[in-house]
Parts: structure tokens; sequence; C-alpha cells
């Protein structure tokens, strides 16, 4: 099994970086796909987005995505900016999680 950390960072890209997972997702089902959005890209998952649905179809396909708090924080958000009820994660960092998943063995994608 393939494990895959995919970051995205940029708002204007979001249609492309879902489709581009989604299609990661579709081509290996039993990939274990983790999403971390940071800088723009984090508002994707603001509540009212016209992305939530893009993110709850990934999510219940498995696709572990999450909000990166020190965006929130630079971009004077809270977590209770985020559309939660979706199942969105939360990680300190981006870069911090991007280091760990690639210590314990992670593909790293770019999106």
């Amino acid at each position: 099994m393939y494990n895959v950390i995919v970051c995205g960072n940029d708002y204007s890209m979001a249609k492309t970086v879902f489709k581009q997972i989604q299609n990661l997702k579709n081509s290996m089902p039993d990939a274990n796909i983790e999403v971390v959005l940071n800088r723009s890209a984090v508002k994707t998952l603001l509540k009212g987005s016209e992305y939530i649905s893009n993110v709850k179809e990934l999510i219940d396909s498995g696709v572990k995505i999450n909000a990166c708090r020190n965006t929130l924080k630079e971009m004077k958000l809270t977590e209770d900016d985020i559309e939660k009820n979706a199942g969105i994660g939360m990680v300190n960092a981006a870069v911090e999680e991007i280091v760990k998943k690639q210590a314990e063995g992670y593909y790293y994608l770019q999106l």
C-alpha cells in the first residue's frame, strides 16, 4: 500500500488540485492519502466555500484533509471558520506535517 501526503497552497488551483486528488484515489483506491491545505488554499475549507462538496466527497472516499492552524492564524481566522461538518482535520503547521509524513515514508506531492 502507498502512503501519500499532498500539499495544496493556492486557492486559484483548487479545482485542479481536488480533481488530481480524486484521480489519484480512483487509480489507487488502496492508497492512504492525506492532504494538508495552507496559504490561500485553506479558503477552500471555510464554511460556505464552493469547494466543500469536493472536500466532503474526498473525505467520504477515505482521503484525510487537514487545514493548517498557522495559516488560519495568519489570515486572522479560527477553527470555527472551517466547515467541521465535512470531517476536516487540523494540523499545527503544514510544513511540520509534511516533514513528519516524509519521515514515516510517505510520498510527497505538491499540487
